[in-house]
């Protein structure tokens, strides 16, 4: 975004304290970028014919199967995928290295090292890495996986898109199971950071979360499942205080663009108004697609194999010497549809806006414990009525359908499966512009806003997962926190992280509204 010039420094300064909000809103209109409008026949199929079978048929099928698991729970536990990290504290029969004789992080091999790179959001990560930072050029980095064979033919796929033949013989490889805890030595104790979009991670990631706790390796992720962070947080935050561990999950669309905005928000009241930020509202506009890897996390969920643990206080409000946080954090998004403007503009309920809220209740419960209360809404834009009804009604259908036995299964085959996802051209056209109002204790207001050029689910998370992880590798030095632990990306990375990412192709802008009752700007 910072063009070249003489004062690079001075560049690099402008990048995240520009006011241009309306430069900033009108990118996507100068770039092409248009929200999806939903066909008259598909509101009217959908008000006709999809809203009274969902009320005679739908609701309560799953209604009466939901009820029947309460009253009569299943005899057993639901089947749980192996995992390598068991109630009793972690993996058990594997040995680590004292903290003393870990290899230093200067003396590793790798700057970055991606887990899942062969799935459709990790391929995204890896071409972004090869196309941007080059191997072996200005970053170090390696390709890990269980499959030697996908992994090969993820480097010829790197090789010819950027038509390099030296890139399938130059990338190094590393082969991890992660339900083999032996071999996730390998992938920890030579890398920096450790980059991983295998998910569900409730699945496949706490073994990996504890090795780089333990190895003093930071951690990003693109999880969106808070409960398993959570479960996470409580078993190996002391340990990853002790090692200098960093691990961030929700590196992607969830939770990035509004763990960033919010936090901004909340420092710029601060320093410009010496305010409290007690107030927010997010706004989404965007073109976004989904993929096999979101459905396949979703229906975890529905299928009830993921765990919700009970803990003394929300693991999210956890302080790092333990403590709870007495700043607390209240979601007020809204529940169904509403006009939003005198343009004839609708917002709906954002279906990923509890996920975001987790990652701004854990950034305001980790800042000085002041006993703030702020209160948090989200939701997404739409172009009128019509739109906002067909998206927010499709979402109740969809989440309906997997929520009972009978319906899940047809859905299921026709949802994206793992590995597949929105195609270039959908990735290409997709983008996201998120915008924030705040406002504080004392009555002054701000807002926001950011532009993010791509489909925001994918090809924009694997930006986000991507600089996230070198951000905590390459900029150690200038990050906000020094020591390990668990932290949400605003908390560990903050200006650092968003100077990265607006170089890359974001834009950012913010501006006081009000303050000391005088109106600095208008709406």
């Amino acid at each position: 975004m910072a063009s070249s010039s003489s004062n690079d420094q001075d560049a690099e300064q402008s990048i995240i304290t520009s006011i241009d909000i309306n430069g900033v809103r009108n990118q996507a209109i100068l770039d092409g970028k248009r929200r999806p409008t939903v066909p008259t026949s598909t509101f009217l199929f959908t008000a006709l014919v999809g809203v009274p079978i969902w009320l005679t048929v739908l609701a309560p099928l799953t209604l009466i199967y939901q009820t029947g698991k309460r009253i009569f729970p299943p005899s057993t536990p639901h089947p749980q995928l192996k995992t390598q990290a068991d109630d009793r504290g972690g993996v058990q029969e594997e040995s680590f290295p004292e903290l003393t004789e870990l290899k230093p992080l200067n003396e590793r091999k790798y700057d970055v090292v991606l887990l899942g790179g062969t799935g459709f959001t990790g391929s995204l990560v890896a071409m972004y890495l090869a196309e941007i930072y080059g191997e072996n050029k200005s970053i170090t980095w390696a390709l890990a996986g269980r499959s030697p064979q996908k992994l090969a033919a993820l480097k010829l796929k790197l090789s010819k898109k950027l038509q390099d033949s030296s890139m399938a013989d130059t990338i190094d490889t590393i082969i991890v199971d992660t339900s083999i805890p032996s071999t996730i030595h390998n992938l920890v104790n030579d890398a920096r950071v450790v980059i991983s979009t295998a998910g569900p991670f409730s699945k496949y990631g706490s073994s990996v979360v504890e090795f780089c706790a333990r190895y003093g390796t930071s951690y990003v992720d693109t999880t969106g499942e808070p409960n398993w962070s959570k479960e996470m947080t409580m078993k190996w935050d002391n340990i990853a205080q002790k090692s200098g561990a960093k691990i961030v999950s929700f590196c992607g669309l969830d939770s990035i663009p509004t763990n960033l905005i919010v936090h901004k928000l909340s420092e710029m009241l601060k320093k410009e108004c010496n305010d409290d930020l007690v107030h927010v509202k997010c706004y989404n506009d965007m073109n976004a697609g989904i993929s096999g890897g979101t459905v396949d996390t979703a229906l975890s969920f529905a299928k009830g194999e993921t765990k919700n643990n009970r803990y003394g206080f929300d693991p999210f409000l956890r302080k790092a010497d333990g403590v709870k946080s007495s700043n607390k954090t209240i979601n007020r998004s809204i529940a169904s549809i509403r006009n939003y403007d005198k343009k004839g503009q609708w917002i709906a309920p954002w279906f990923m806006s509890s996920v975001n809220f987790e990652l701004v209740k854990r950034t305001h419960a980790m800042k000085e414990d002041r006993g703030t209360n702020l209160i948090y809404e989200e939701s997404v834009v739409h172009n009128n009525f019509k739109d906002a009804f067909v998206n927010w009604f499709g979402f109740i259908f969809v989440v309906t359908s997997i929520l009972n036995p009978i319906t899940r299964i047809p859905m299921e085959k026709i949802l994206p499966k793992p590995g597949e996802g929105p195609t270039p051209k959908q990735l290409e056209h997709g983008y996201l512009l998120l915008t924030a109002e705040g406002e504080g204790a004392n009555g002054n207001k701000a807002e926001n806003a950011l532009y993010i050029p791509g489909d925001p689910g994918y090809k924009e998370t694997a930006r986000m997962v991507a600089e996230s992880g070198l951000c905590l590798a390459l900029n150690a030095i200038d990050l906000p926190v020094k020591g390990g632990g668990f932290f949400s990306p605003a908390v560990a990375m903050g200006d650092v992280l968003l100077e990265r990412l607006c170089k890359s192709g974001w834009k950012y802008a913010s501006r006081i509204l009000v303050k000391d009752g005088i109106v600095q700007s208008k709406l």
